[in-house]
């Protein structure tokens, strides 16, 4: 039996880059933007939150419940500039509040290219790094998104 391995760079990571807000009461929309140009990275973690309950009838052993998620996405490469999402992260570097919101989407395909599930939710831009290092590298990129809320999670296409 082959076994299907997936390349990480068939997952397509975008930012929310431009916010339009809806008229009427209805919800905004947000324009995103590809984050891949000079991106190496991409670390997902869940960072649950987990009780444990230990009940008599479990004879010293545990019953665990996870009871919440704090996911976030730690990005990392190389700066480009003029490219459209990191420029706009860039842009947020001493910004503060509601201005470091953002929206994210990731799109994950399996091997032979056919989406498996899309994942878009609230963000908040964290511990961006546009500069530094040694004087023979390339400038670095890297940020973290921070998940606000639960994300949505839609199958397929």
């Amino acid at each position: 039996m082959a076994v299907e391995l997936n390349p990480v760079w068939k997952e397509k990571f975008y930012i929310g880059t431009e916010y339009t807000a809806g008229s009427g009461g209805a919800e905004g929309t947000w324009t995103y933007s590809p984050l891949c140009q000079g991106i190496e990275s991409v670390e997902p973690s869940v960072n649950e939150q987990n009780q444990q309950y230990f009940f008599l009838c479990g004879h010293g052993g545990a019953d665990n419940e996870v009871t919440g998620i704090a996911p976030e996405y730690a990005v990392s490469g190389k700066r480009v500039i003029g490219d459209e999402a990191q420029d706009y992260i860039v842009g947020l570097r001493y910004a503060l509040g509601d201005e470091r919101k953002s929206s994210m989407k990731v799109e994950i395909y399996n091997a032979s290219g056919t989406l498996v599930e899309t994942i878009v939710a609230s963000c908040t831009i964290t511990d961006i790094v546009d500069f530094g290092g040694a004087t023979t590298d390339n400038e670095p990129f890297s940020c973290t998104l921070r998940v606000n809320g639960i994300p949505t999670v839609t199958e397929g296409t």
